[in-house]
């Protein structure tokens, strides 16, 4: 249940901030590549400490999930943009 609710932040989160306008692409880009960066590297660290017995995820399984979220970002924003975009435009 809790990875739905990430990916639906994950999502509403640069769509609201691209259907307002409020954040320029490239800064919220920017802070999803940053988020990301910092979530593998958490993953990578907690694998390298977990010594529970717990199975054995590979790294690139991990990192694949983080880049899946990040698409969810980007894909949120992208969507947010183009409906302000078609929303301010004039009509006739």
């Amino acid at each position: 249940m809790a990875g739905y609710l990430i990916a639906v932040v994950a999502f509403t989160l640069p769509f609201a901030l691209g259907v307002s306008g409020f954040g320029r692409s490239r800064i919220v880009l920017g802070v999803g590549g940053v988020l990301a960066a910092g979530w593998v590297i958490s993953l990578a660290e907690n694998r390298a400490k977990d010594t529970n017995g717990n199975p054995f995820i590979p790294l690139w399984f991990l990192a694949g999930l983080v880049v899946l979220l990040y698409a969810i970002w980007c894909g949120g924003l992208w969507l947010g943009v183009r409906l302000r975009r078609i929303r301010r435009a004039t009509p006739g």
